[in-house]
């Protein structure tokens, strides 16, 4: 009698490990096992365990070595308890068992199923492994339209439903659908947005907390809850874009935001992003780390059209300087050891007013002008002072000004 070389495989996804309890691994095993042993023309090589893995795609890690051994020859025999745990995309499921493993002469048995492709009759073959895939297929489209419903119903409810709690919170102990303040990442939330206020970029903030050895968003929430989750993307060197995530993210305003990103196919697991009147809010959700005025000011900030120089240096009007006349920003030239504005409309194609205004004077009329209006005894001028109490700077000549001052 020929042997058989046996691969077992067994794969659980997150919701059957919820749901169902007879198709654990364990349980998979054990009926493979027990198949195995009551025939003695199988010989088991090897267990492949795809643990925690959706059955709507092929991409996971044992089943591509399993197919790996298959090619060189290890195995000729795939048992499963059923076919939905070789997989549930009917199309791939149907090409791989049609196609690609009778290339290779393997013999697949699904037991709960009853089939056996060496003792399954072609005609029957050709109706029924494809009815049983497109059932599971179908099957897993209906469970993930209704773990869809039910996580949306959730966030209507107020519930936060993430994986993970954002930089600067906890989930609730008590409820973990609840978010409570982080002590130690909540100070270094708002250091972030407090260097913005003195008009820090965010590649300085980047490089301030790399060098006083903060730990990035992701190696921290590794070494407090001493996870390594692989849906959890690490970055162990902060940058300008987890700096820019961190200010973007209002939850640290209270409210709980959620249905951001959303996967366009139960089949698909790319995330793709949420049009933003579709995005479910919650006020009030969680305690605060940034006040909502704060939170404001800084999108002003980062709104604006700031330019660095070659030092990594953000020039004192940046982003505050628009055209009077066309609305248009102003850009920096420099002559002879001197700062002067122009508007970009009449630099780039002439279709504005030609002027231009000296930057030591600008500054003379805007303290000036703040002066008078605030009743304040300003000096001089940093970005923390315009972004505190001005909006926009309007330039009309070069020794006139508009200034719209923040309400």
């Amino acid at each position: 009698m020929q042997q058989y070389k046996v691969a077992g495989y067994v794969r659980l996804s997150k919701e059957d490990k919820i749901k169902d309890e007879s198709n654990s691994i364990t349980n998979q095993k054990d009926i493979i096992n027990f198949f195995i042993k009551n025939s003695n023309e199988f010989e088991l090589i090897d267990f492949y365990i795809d643990d925690g893995y959706s059955g709507t795609t092929f991409d996971r890690p044992e089943f591509k070595r399993m197919i790996k051994d298959i090619t060189e020859y290890k195995v000729n025999t795939i048992i499963v308890k059923d076919l939905s745990r070789f997989g549930r995309n009917h199309i791939e499921a149907d090409n791989y068992i049609e196609n690609f493993l009778p290339g290779y002469n393997v013999r697949i048995i699904s037991i709960n199923d009853n089939i056996d492709t060496l003792k399954l009759p072609k005609s029957n073959a050709y109706i029924e492994i494809p009815l049983r895939n497109l059932m599971n297929d179908c099957y897993a489209r209906d469970i993930s339209e209704k773990v869809k419903s039910t996580l949306k119903v959730k966030q209507q409810n107020g519930d936060f439903i993430g994986t993970f709690a954002p930089y600067g919170y906890l989930k609730d102990p008590n409820d973990k659908h609840k978010l409570i303040i982080d002590k130690d990442s909540s100070i270094i939330v708002r250091k972030i947005f407090d260097m913005i206020l003195l008009g820090k970029s965010r590649k300085e903030i980047a490089d301030f907390l790399n060098d006083n050895n903060i730990l990035t968003p992701s190696l921290y929430k590794i070494n407090k809850e001493k996870t390594n989750n692989e849906e959890f993307a690490l970055s162990k060197k902060w940058n300008a874009e987890i700096v820019n995530r961190i200010l973007r993210n209002e939850t640290y305003t209270g409210t709980l935001i959620q249905n951001i990103k959303t996967k366009p196919s139960y089949k698909n697991n790319k995330l793709i992003d949420v049009n933003k009147e579709d995005w479910i809010k919650t006020e009030n959700h969680h305690e605060a780390i940034i006040s909502k005025d704060k939170f404001d000011e800084v999108q002003q900030i980062l709104d604006r059209k700031i330019k660095v120089n070659k030092n990594n240096e953000i020039d004192l009007f940046s982003g505050y300087l628009k055209c009077f006349h066309c609305g248009e920003h102003l850009i920096i030239r420099k002559s002879k050891n001197q700062v002067y504005y122009y508007c970009s409309s009449y630099i780039k194609n002439k279709s504005c007013v030609k002027y231009s205004i000296n930057k030591k004077k600008l500054g003379e009329l805007v303290i000036e002008e703040l002066n008078k209006s605030l009743f304040l005894q300003l000096d001089n001028l940093d970005r923390k002072v315009l972004s505190k109490y001005i909006n926009m700077i309007y330039v009309i000549d070069k020794d006139n000004i508009k200034i719209e001052l923040k309400k």
